[in-house]
């Protein structure tokens, strides 16, 4: 026997852990399904949780049918998305307690909620833990893994601002989608969304082209202009 034979085959390498994204109820589904289609571009496996409020949410602001057995495919269709991608994405009932994301052996690279209703960020500082996305995110918690909130309301009342403050003061980053004007790249619907989704890969430590970041559109402060060839 060769001394080759003997030894181990080198191993693949393992895939990342997936990130979860909850979509709730709130309007701004659009944002979710445009982090999805960043994650799974950059071949970043989904774990998505869609709430039974926010289907409605999702026809009215996509035109998306969610309804059916196969939703990943559904969600590829609706981004324009080839179906070998359906093996990066999987989709879960918001009733489904006993899937992956609600145990905390279960890897994740941690989690989103976007958008994030004011009924399920209640639900998420409280630990009420009767829904998959408010479990999944508990466990986000639990195993001190990133967890993004993108909350939709406007104005805050005083619960809100006490729900917030709890989850940030437990290390959640909160990250409500602003409006932003000091790039020509903000200047659409469609610059305001990248926006927000590059803000949420940045939490990541995602790589991603979606605007113009600051200090690359004009020269650092101070710098001087450059020097002629000839004194």
């Amino acid at each position: 026997m060769s001394p080759a034979a003997n030894e181990p085959s080198p191993s693949k390498p393992r895939p990342k852990p997936p990130i979860v994204v909850g979509i709730t109820g709130a309007s701004g589904s659009i944002l979710g399904f445009r982090l999805i289609e960043e994650l799974l571009k950059l071949g970043q496996s989904v774990q998505l949780v869609i709430t039974e409020k926010s289907y409605q949410v999702i026809f009215e602001e996509t035109g998306l049918k969610m309804g059916g057995q196969n939703k990943a495919i559904r969600v590829l269709d609706h981004l324009n998305l080839p179906e070998s991608m359906v093996d990066l994405l999987e989709v879960f009932e918001n009733n489904r307690l006993d899937a992956a994301p609600s145990s905390g052996t279960h890897m994740t690279q941690g989690m989103v909620v976007i958008p994030c209703s004011m009924g399920t960020l209640g639900r998420i500082a409280n630990g009420i833990t009767d829904t998959l996305v408010a479990r999944a995110a508990d466990v986000t918690m639990k195993e001190h893994r990133k967890l993004v909130v993108v909350p939709r309301e406007s104005p805050f009342n005083q619960i809100h601002l006490r729900n917030l403050s709890m989850l940030a003061q437990c290390g959640v980053v909160i990250l409500p989608p602003m409006l932003t004007f000091y790039l020509p790249d903000f200047g659409t619907i469609d610059g305001q969304i990248n926006y927000t989704i590059g803000k949420v890969l940045d939490q990541f430590g995602l790589g991603h082209d979606l605007y113009t970041r600051w200090g690359q559109h004009i020269p650092a402060a101070g710098a001087s202009a450059p020097l002629s060839s000839q004194a």
